[in-house]
């Protein structure tokens, strides 16, 4: 039996904008998934702590490895340089901006970069070994990074290639 429930207008606000567009229909659909991933964590719903006090899980506080694949953001940290990205798009253009202006030289002799044999993370071209064109395309000053993938490969690709350049990546949330 369907029960029904009140929120306030705030609740409400902020069910929508974690509401998934073409995924989520009804607002039982965000709670539902929250609910799964907040169990999903390794916690039983009787081990949450009652109290309203309680500090929430942000998306800082975890690895790319545990977040929801499409979770919005990463802040990364390459060399000196930090990245604050709000797409795997924009995660690899302002990723693909640095490494070209700092080590367009070296970067030309790693590239193409295989992600596995039917695909590249970064060519001089934005086509596939296999002769499919990239789906999600960033392209700069002669370099293409395919940026079609979730967060946890598009961070671990990312570190594959700037530890072929000799830099350290750090994923900071």
């Amino acid at each position: 039996m369907a029960q029904q429930i009140t929120v306030s207008e705030e609740v409400f606000a902020r069910l929508s904008r974690l509401a998934r567009p073409f995924v989520d229909r009804e607002p039982q659909d965000v709670i539902r998934r929250l609910l799964e991933q907040n169990e999903g964590a390794g916690a039983k719903p009787s081990e949450k702590p009652d109290s309203q006090f309680a500090r929430p899980v942000l998306p800082g506080d975890r690895s790319p490895m545990s977040r929801v694949p499409r979770e919005r953001g990463a802040v990364v940290k390459i060399g000196y340089h930090r990245i604050e990205a709000v797409s795997v798009r924009s995660l690899y253009e302002e990723a693909l901006k640095l490494l070209v202006a700092d080590y367009g030289s070296k970067l030309k002799s790693v590239v193409p970069l295989k992600t596995s044999a039917e695909r590249y993370l970064i060519a001089a071209k934005p086509i596939h070994p296999t002769g499919k064109p990239f789906v999600i395309p960033v392209e700069y000053r002669g370099f293409c990074m395919e940026a079609h993938k979730d967060y946890k490969n598009a961070v671990a690709h990312l570190r594959i290639l700037c530890d072929r350049l000799g830099l350290g990546l750090r994923y900071l949330g």
